[in-house]
């Protein structure tokens, strides 16, 4: 095998396998309501670039003079809102396109590491034991 074939195969052999590979920017379980103006992601304390582990949302309901909102709901205490930069948007939102990220129908609730989402017409709301967030076009509430 000629060294342009054995490098074209190599080549050919990377690009299949980082096709199939998770996410590197987002690697955990989440989801978009159908609104799609709200867009959630578990991340690991890896992920979250020493933020801690936890739930974290963007949301286009959530108003913010800098760049779109967020929430983050780690594992212990109340859900906090933050702005977004474009290095945490990525890790939430990951590199797959809205269209692609599984949505949580109306109706339905997601339940991952002891967090529960329910999505509804009137909003999202997650929790983890007693603390969380309800996230909705008219109003936000952290707790």
């Amino acid at each position: 095998m000629t060294q342009p074939t054995r490098a074209c195969l190599l080549a050919l052999a990377v690009s299949v396998a980082l096709a199939a590979a998770p996410s590197a920017a987002f690697a955990g379980a989440g989801f978009t309501v159908p609104s799609g103006r709200t867009i959630c992601g578990l991340l690991t304390s890896k992920q979250s670039s020493g933020l801690g582990a936890g739930l974290y949302c963007t949301s286009a309901n959530i108003p913010s003079e800098e760049a779109e909102g967020g929430v983050r709901l780690l594992h212990r205490g109340t859900a906090k809102k933050f702005t977004t930069g474009n290095d945490l948007a990525l890790m939430i939102d990951g590199d797959y396109p809205k269209a692609a990220r599984p949505k949580l129908a109306y109706g339905k609730s997601w339940k991952r590491d002891g967090y529960t989402c329910t999505s509804r017409q009137s909003g999202l709301t997650c929790r983890r034991g007693s603390h969380g967030f309800s996230v909705s076009r008219e109003s936000q509430r952290y707790f």
